[in-house]
């Protein structure tokens, strides 16, 4: 692996065993100046994803690796921003689970034409707002999705997606706050993954030969393909 700076990305990958459900936390490492990832070993635990259960594994990370990090990639897990600012990791969050949950939302895919006000008007504003760093220009786009949400039409489902962010408007927008770490701005890379291990562990049916089928799997194929984000500023 590269010197220099150390990009984390992490996602949960869950399967369910004898009627319980158990996590991998799986966590790849791509330095700041090459589009690799690295894995590390996968760490298991009962019960759903949680930021309890990736405070347990990124303490698994060896030292001489985890000083190096410099940001961290993940997806909206409730209290990851926490857990990233403990460790002053900047941290950015995933563009692809957020639109793919307004296109749910806004049943966008089945029904593009016809989406009506607000939702379309909040996804025009969101997906602006992934892409600029002109703050003045942000401060009105977030007073704007804010009003957008008080219009009779914007669902319960839709207004809790919308303000959830514009409060972390700035963690989806860290690659612009940081284009020297080159950041990705999706968890694909280790999704990828996640697609190739679900296939090799789709036979297992008890905890421990999972984690060992997935901890062999990664250390044959520990590297994936993750590219970062070369950004030229927009204003």
């Amino acid at each position: 692996m590269p010197g220099g700076g150390l990009i984390l990305l992490i996602d949960g990958l869950w399967s369910v065993l004898r009627g319980k459900c158990w996590v991998l936390y799986n966590m790849a490492l791509k330095p700041v100046s090459s589009n690799t990832a690295w894995f590390l070993a996968p760490h298991l635990r009962s019960g759903r994803e949680s930021v309890h259960g990736w405070k347990e594994a990124l303490g698994t990370v060896p030292v001489e690796l985890a000083e190096r990090v410099c940001a961290l990639v993940s997806d909206g897990l409730p209290g990851i921003d926490g857990l990233a600012q403990a460790r002053g990791w900047p941290l950015q969050l995933c563009h692809r689970h957020l639109i793919s949950a307004l296109d749910h939302k806004l049943g966008h895919r089945r029904r593009q034409r016809t989406i009506q006000k607000p939702g379309r008007d909040i996804r025009t504003a969101v997906l602006e707002l992934l892409e600029t760093n002109n703050e003045g220009r942000v401060a009105i786009m977030c007073q704007e999705i804010v009003s957008l949400c008080g219009h009779p039409n914007c669902t319960v489902s839709l207004r809790y997606t919308a303000r959830y962010f514009v409060r972390h408007q700035r963690e989806y927008r860290t690659y612009l706050l940081y284009p020297e770490f080159h950041l990705p701005t999706t968890t694909s890379a280790v999704e990828s993954m996640h697609s190739l291990l679900r296939k090799a562990i789709s036979t297992v049916n008890d905890p421990r030969s999972l984690l060992l089928r997935a901890d062999a799997y990664l250390r044959l194929r520990p590297t994936i393909t993750c590219n970062g984000t070369d950004h030229q500023q927009k204003l």
